[in-house]
């Protein structure tokens, strides 16, 4: 009898440790993907710095002069915060899903909204970044693009991607991402040969969920069940 039991508890692992290398074959991992759209909040020029901190996202206000050309240079380690992050609802046609967008607070310097760049910050790691630019100019006429630049937990600059290719239409919209382990913060930064006004829309990110998760889950399951 007991060596029956321990034949079927050697059974019961053979087939957990079988189960989970077809798991890994064909599911190698999962991931949960989270769009922020800004549609959520009533009302121009809201502060919503850290309206999303229950999803663990929190929105600060960055310098990014203007003019500049190509990939924006951006620091090693992250940028310094000078403000918040507002909605903007204002005659802003460009919004690639309306209405709303979010914009960097204004500095002393200009005293305009959406004049800087905005540094996204997460409480955990995330694996992938995604956004798109806005701005009110309308053609392809003035150097429109968007630079995404992600820093670890540390704050040490880990990647770096440039985007200057606008969706179809008459205003500039660029979509950019950034994907690799171990993101914890993304500086959202807008290059531009004459007027800037950045604004960020459809920001998504992706948090990994490991398959082990499940996998000791399901194991743990078929070995209750056998005893």
């Amino acid at each position: 009898m007991k060596e029956l039991i321990i034949m079927n508890k050697l059974n019961t692992i053979s087939i957990c440790v079988l189960m989970s290398a077809w798991f890994f074959l064909i599911f190698p991992s999962a991931s949960f993907a989270t769009m922020i759209d800004f549609d959520d909040v009533v009302g121009s020029e809201v502060d919503i710095t850290n309206h999303y901190s229950d999803l663990g996202v929190t929105l600060n206000a960055i310098e990014n002069p203007f003019p500049l050309f190509g990939t924006y240079p951006s620091q090693d380690t992250l940028p310094t915060i000078y403000g918040g992050v507002t909605t903007w609802l204002q005659d802003f046609p460009s919004a690639i899903s309306a209405p709303q967008v979010a914009v960097a607070a204004a500095t002393n310097e200009t005293g305009n909204a959406g004049n800087g760049g905005i540094l996204i910050s997460f409480a955990f790691d995330v694996v992938s970044v995604s956004l798109i630019g806005n701005d009110m100019g309308f053609g392809t006429s003035d150097d429109e693009s968007v630079t995404l630049t992600a820093y670890d937990a540390m704050g040490n600059k880990i990647g770096q991607v440039y985007s200057n290719t606008n969706l179809d239409g008459s205003y500039d919209q660029t979509p950019a991402i950034i994907s690799m382990s171990g993101i914890r913060y993304v500086a959202f930064n807008y290059t531009d040969s004459q007027y800037g006004f950045y604004a960020i829309d459809n920001l998504e990110f992706t948090i990994p969920e490991p398959a082990t998760v499940l996998l000791f889950s399901l194991g743990g399951l078929l070995m209750l069940r056998k005893r």
